[in-house]
């Protein structure tokens, strides 16, 4: 490929370097985790995660999506703007959260009893609840700063800063590590200390985060702007949150960590995907509204260097599975299939990724949704039929099979819609 706009693969080096960082401090939280605990502890630490982030997630209703697409058509200079956009977004998050935190408190005894086979003890669960307002702060401050075109900044948020304040606290009171579930308090603890840490990198707009400065958005018009976008940010987590959630219900703790581990090595795909995306989509926007003449060479040159990228990284990672299952212990080789099998599921999913940003673009998000919708609906029955009879491996098998079915989908309607006419012709 002729890449022309040499700073888009300058910008996505130093994007992926600083996902690589992010990478190395996730796995090293992993490893000490599955090294320190019993699988079956393990299984619950992993589950913890996933219900956090994912709860987060939902509670934050798509507005990360809306931060990012209307503050990256905000010129540089406007910083009192792009303040004023994420003070209202922090305003509609903070009451979504409060609304979901209620929600985890009134469940968690079916948490307890479906999910953690009632091994895990309830204080640390209840206490979790918290963890969704904090990582959404991370989350929002991460988006924020993606939107504005700080990539480095903004990657090194999301994914290094929980990891490294997790790790601290481990070090920390490594003693009584495994006292009482203290792993479990001591996660709870690590997404405070992040989301607190967290507004550090937003110093230039702290003046312009004051309750006192005028609201721009109220929060019935953040919502009617991020709801239509929520789909596109919830469906990456979904595939994983209900196959985890899936594996957890079905199966046992020690199964919960055998998956979480697989998924978490396919995931190093993902993390380059991220710089990608975190690359492309802020300069697709700007290139869409100010330099329509130029979108689609763009386009096609982003879509070569994610397949490109993607592919190079799957294979690697395919030669090298048993290798990396065994870092974590030798008994998580087991799941040397399941790993295999989620590889190739994320490269199918990165595919579709271009396709998807000029879903956004062209303001034809309910296609997107509907596509979103069947893809998870298929992934959800097939991890019901497959997850029995297979374990862990069927539940892989799920995640690939909805995988496929969407970047088909989004493929043919892309074309079928003929989404890049008026801005020059189709190479």
């Amino acid at each position: 490929m002729n890449l022309q706009n040499p700073s888009l693969l300058i910008t996505t080096i130093l994007s992926t370097i600083a996902r690589f960082a992010g990478v190395g401090l996730n796995f090293a939280v992993a490893i000490t985790l599955t090294r320190t605990l019993s699988i079956s502890e393990a299984g619950m630490v992993f589950m913890l995660m996933t219900l956090v982030t994912g709860v987060s997630l939902f509670s934050r209703l798509g507005v990360e999506q809306w931060l990012v697409r209307d503050v990256a058509r905000v010129a540089e200079t406007e910083t009192s703007l792009q303040g004023a956009y994420l003070r209202d977004a922090y305003r509609m998050v903070l009451v979504s959260s409060g609304i979901f935190i209620l929600g985890w408190l009134v469940f968690t005894p079916l948490l307890q009893h479906w999910l953690f086979d009632d091994a895990i003890h309830m204080m640390p669960l209840l206490l979790a609840a918290s963890g969704i307002l904090f990582f959404n702060l991370v989350m929002m401050n991460s988006s924020f700063l993606k939107a504005i075109r700080h990539t480095s900044e903004s990657i090194l948020v999301q994914n290094s800063l929980p990891a490294v304040t997790y790790m601290l606290l481990m070090v920390v009171f490594w003693a009584v590590l495994r006292e009482n579930q203290h792993y479990l308090l001591l996660y709870t603890a690590s997404l405070l200390l992040a989301g607190l840490a967290s507004f550090y990198w937003l110093r230039p707009w702290w003046d312009s985060l004051r309750p006192a400065t005028a609201t721009r958005f109220n929060i019935k018009d953040v919502l009617q702007q991020s709801l239509p976008l929520a789909p596109v940010s919830f469906f990456s987590f979904l595939m994983l949150w209900a196959d985890t959630l899936l594996t957890g219900l079905l199966l046992k703790n020690a199964d919960v960590a055998l998956f979480t581990v697989a998924a978490r090595l396919s995931f190093v795909s993902l993390f380059f995907l991220g710089a990608l995306d975190a690359t492309i989509y802020p300069r697709l926007l700007k290139i869409h509204k100010h330099h329509p003449e130029q979108l689609v060479r763009f386009f096609w040159q982003a879509t070569g260097l994610v397949a490109g990228v993607l592919g190079a990284v799957t294979l690697l990672l395919l030669l090298l599975g048993d290798t990396l299952l065994e870092v974590f212990k030798p008994e998580y080789l087991q799941a040397g299939t399941t790993l295999a099998i989620l590889l190739v599921a994320q490269l199918a999913r990165a595919l579709s990724l271009t396709f998807s940003f000029m879903f956004i673009i062209q303001e034809q998000v309910r296609y997107l949704n509907i596509m979103l919708g069947i893809a998870l609906a298929v992934d959800v029955t097939a991890n019901l039929v497959l997850i029995p009879p297979y374990g862990i491996e069927g539940a892989a098998g799920a995640t690939l099979l909805a995988n496929l079915v969407l970047t088909g989908s989004v493929a043919v309607l892309f074309f079928k819609n003929r989404l890049l006419d008026g801005h020059g012709k189709l190479l």
